[in-house]
């Protein structure tokens, strides 16, 4: 037994050393020395979102302005109208000591007098928005009355907005009538599609209707039987409808959404229309419509997605640049191609339309009119990170305070209009409305239309569309050089130069829409053209108080009463035209008594200004790579490649780039010593 103990004993004590020798060896491996860490895991230092995004950054600050329905300030951007009036009452104010609001420099539109085209008019309660059982009643059309509303469609909205398949949307209105008989006086089944299009082309159709002139609104009221809101059951109706699957769209929840956006656009409720396509937007991000289409959906069907992508795309980019609010679709998400606008897809997507046009179909205006929008955007985004560095640059100081900051980006601006003036020179000569005596179409040569009546109505349509909004484009960027005043003893030509453009592309607008109007009915009716005309004679107002004493503000003053000319034809299909010509005509009188009494030297005007007559006239030459070729299956981020090689577009749009200098009264530039520092590089964004 003892003999055992001691084996025992030994044992533990072997045990008991092997646990130390291993505890030792734990401990040598623990004070190892440890390596450093991976620099290639290690965090970035700077986690500051503020320096990452450049928010440290000054921006253009836009302005505050409170409409007749709001309690709250809403902001507009440089860019905007809004901005513009608000500079011009100031001016008017300051030079002929009148207290000028806001509203004053407005016509009436439907939205001072109604909160939405779905509510009553303010203070008015014989007109309320009834919902029984939850369905909102509306006044239902017989089937040839729906018939007839629906015939306007393919020859205006189609033709600019081609984002139906028609035979689709034909086979969709007949099954709703299906088991409906004329004589039973039910009405069909409910479609929020087809509900939003009658109240579109209601709202087109009933303008033809002309207005009374012994209604007691004939002046500058809007009631609810103006043509503006016209069809506003139907939209109600759409909306409501669309509210059932807002959590599950559709493609024809989309299509609703972007007709919503034009119908609230034409019955001037901006700040509708711009939400409403932010909502479409996004419902075009969750159907995945940013994105190239997959192979095995049919040919029809892929150029169906593209085209609603690049509508939703491009309305938004036109609202955000007319109201100076940031973009919602970032194009570097989007790798959808351009679409197509050959014969064969014409044919698929409207058969009703002929073929044998040459060069051009009736889709080929929707992709020009998308090219336009892209290169708009650009100089728009590349112009404002300009301004923001500058800002930052010079302390905040605003730039109709120092002149060295507004020749700089006078300058940078109109070397990146040339890529405006390339698009215009590509768009294919069938796409265009031509000129009497040599003039060129696209340019402020103020050359009479050439309108070719034997081509169908639809072309002349889209013709004199695309060019008018090539020149509303290029006229918003050029205004804010529209300078009220300078500092003292300040040379700004290329400033100056710029103002000028505006005025040339606001005389031109109103030339064409004139000549149109009284030659042909191709604009009848057609709201975005009032709206265009509106925004030129603002330009036009606004240069006549900016330079009072230069040789284009004569051109300038007569232009406006042809603007009052067009005013005095529209009122005869919408009340805010009859309201227009009336604030135009005030407007006029004030810049007559403000040139007056600038003559007579008794204006108080801040260094209201004379233009100096350049004497040697230059065009900045062109940076080497300054062209694109075409290619339809990619697209490259014309913001984020914003040209280093002057080239927003390269391998993406097919346009070639050469400066178009062609215009018969634009000022020429001068000559400047060290034009490289004046006309910087664009900068990425």
């Amino acid at each position: 037994m003892k003999l055992m103990n001691q084996r025992e004993i030994e044992r533990l004590k072997g045990r008991v050393k092997e646990l130390e020798d291993e505890l030792k060896s734990r401990n040598n491996v623990s004070t190892l020395p440890t390596p450093p860490p991976s620099t290639a895991a290690s965090p970035p230092t700077n986690l500051d979102p503020m320096e990452e995004h450049k928010g440290h950054q000054k921006q253009w600050e836009g302005v505050w302005t409170k409409g007749s329905q709001a309690h709250q300030t809403q902001l507009h951007g440089p860019s905007s109208s809004f901005y513009f009036l608000t500079r011009l009452r100031a001016q008017i104010g300051s030079t002929l000591q009148l207290p000028y609001l806001d509203c004053h420099l407005q016509p009436n539109t439907a939205s001072r007098f109604f909160a939405s085209p779905a509510s009553s008019p303010m203070n008015n309660s014989e007109e309320e928005v009834i919902l029984r059982d939850g369905h909102m009643i509306s006044e239902d059309l017989s089937r040839a009355q729906e018939d007839y509303f629906l015939g306007l469609f393919w020859q205006s909205h189609h033709c600019t907005i081609p984002i139906l398949d028609e035979l689709d949307f034909r086979k969709h209105y007949e099954s709703l009538w299906a088991g409906v008989s004329s004589s039973n006086g039910r009405p069909r089944k409910r479609s929020a599609l087809v509900d939003i299009i009658l109240a579109l082309c209601m709202q087109y159709g009933t303008a033809f209707i002309s207005r009374s002139e012994t209604d007691k609104t004939f002046e500058v009221g809007v009631d609810s039987n103006d043509s503006s809101i016209a069809g506003r059951g139907f939209y109600r109706r759409c909306q409501t409808l669309l509210a059932y699957n807002s959590e599950t769209p559709s493609i024809m929840t989309l299509q609703c959404q972007i007709f919503s956006a034009i119908y609230l656009r034409d019955a001037s409720f901006l700040n509708m229309a711009h939400s409403t396509l932010a909502v479409a937007t996004r419902t075009a991000h969750t159907l995945g419509l940013h994105q190239e289409p997959t192979n095995h959906i049919s040919r029809a069907e892929m150029e169906l997605r593209r085209r609603l992508w690049w509508v939703t795309y491009a309305l938004e980019s036109k609202a955000c640049m007319a109201l100076g609010r940031p973009w919602l679709a970032q194009i570097s998400h989007i790798n959808c191609a351009l679409p197509a606008d050959d014969q064969d897809l014409a044919r698929l997507s409207g058969p009703n339309f002929p073929s044998s046009i040459a060069n051009v179909t009736w889709l080929s205006y929707h992709l020009h009119y998308v090219r336009l929008i892209l290169a708009a955007r650009a100089v728009h985004t590349a112009f404002e990170q300009k301004c923001s560095k500058t800002l930052s640059a010079n302390g905040g100081k605003i730039f109709y305070d120092d002149a060295q900051s507004l020749e700089t980006l006078a300058g940078f601006l109109s070397q990146c209009l040339q890529c405006m003036w390339s698009w215009a020179q590509n768009v294919p000569d069938t796409l265009k409305t031509e000129r009497k005596g040599g003039g060129k179409s696209m340019s402020t040569d103020r050359s009479a239309l050439e309108v070719d009546l034997i081509a169908p109505q639809w072309l002349q349509r889209q013709r004199l569309l695309l060019e008018l909004l090539y020149h509303n484009l290029v006229m918003n960027l050029y205004r804010p050089f529209v300078c009220f005043s300078k500092p003292p003893s300040s040379s700004t030509p290329l400033a100056d130069d710029n103002a000028i453009s505006c005025l040339n592309h606001a005389i031109a607008i109103t030339n064409i829409i004139l000549q149109t109007l009284t030659g042909t009915d191709i604009l009848n009716g057609w709201h975005e053209a009032y709206q265009f005309q509106w925004n030129a004679t603002l330009s036009m107002i606004g240069f006549m108080f900016a330079y009072p004493v230069c040789p284009p503000t004569f051109s300038a003053r007569k232009t406006i009463n042809s603007a009052i000319a067009v005013f005095e034809i529209f009122r005869n299909n919408f009340a805010v035209a009859a309201s227009a010509a009336n604030v135009t005509r005030d407007l006029a009188g004030k810049a007559d008594l403000f040139i007056d009494r600038f003559r007579g030297g008794s204006t108080s005007a801040p260094q209201s200004q004379e233009i100096s007559v350049p004497a040697v006239s230059s065009l900045p030459a062109l940076h080497n790579g300054f062209s694109m070729s075409l290619d339809n299956e990619t697209l490259t981020d014309p913001e984020d490649a914003m040209m280093t090689n002057l080239n927003p577009f390269s391998g993406t749009l097919g346009l070639d780039f050469h400066v178009d200098p062609s215009s018969g009264f634009k000022w020429p530039l001068t000559e400047s010593n060290g034009m490289a520092d004046i006309w910087p590089p664009f900068v990425n964004e």
